[in-house]
């Protein structure tokens, strides 16, 4: 029988934990990036596009990896990285947009959107490889400013993260 007139408000529905919220995001990145991602993949990788040493690349990059490692294929996390490192070769805090950069794609994004921004950067890089070095970076960024022009007036931007990266490579653009 409802106090004072009034029906008993319905529980409230429970709201998933923490836990649970990151355990559905693993499971999220795992559907939109199956492939090899573990470091020795990473390592391979570099390889191929760099002959620097490992090591180097590893303490020279490690914030980035972390990012990257068992989480993001390789092959596309990779050339990612290298794009990234040309379209802010010219920005006067080159590392912390780099990083603050590819952390928002990566912890920010739905998977589905961060696989898109990742790709492109791929692609990006891959086409501006027969180009000269100090081309790559104008070619880089002008692929993927053309992405995140067409994702920013999508539901990818709904939390602002788009129109943020998009800033920080403006002024990487506006540096040169």
């Amino acid at each position: 029988m409802p106090i004072f007139g009034r029906s008993r408000p319905e529980r409230p529905t429970q709201e998933p934990t923490t836990a649970e919220l990151r355990d559905e995001r693993a499971r999220q990145w795992a559907h939109c990036f199956a492939g090899p991602s573990a470091e020795a993949d990473y390592r391979r990788a570099f390889l191929r596009y760099s002959p620097v040493f490992w090591e180097i690349i590893q303490s020279a990059q490690n914030d980035l990896l972390r990012l990257l490692v068992d989480r993001v294929p390789a092959d596309i996390g990779v050339p990612s990285v290298f794009g990234l490192s040309v379209v802010f070769v010219s920005h006067p805090k080159a590392e912390e947009a780099t990083r603050a950069t590819l952390g928002m794609i990566v912890n920010e994004l739905m998977p589905v959107h961060a696989r898109t921004l990742l790709i492109a950067l791929a692609d990006a890089w891959e086409n501006s490889v027969k180009s000269p070095y100090y081309e790559r970076g104008a070619r880089v960024s002008r692929e993927f400013s053309q992405t995140l022009q067409r994702l920013e007036s999508t539901a990818a931007n709904d939390n602002g993260v788009i129109s943020s990266i998009r800033v920080l490579v403006d002024r990487g653009d506006e540096s040169d």
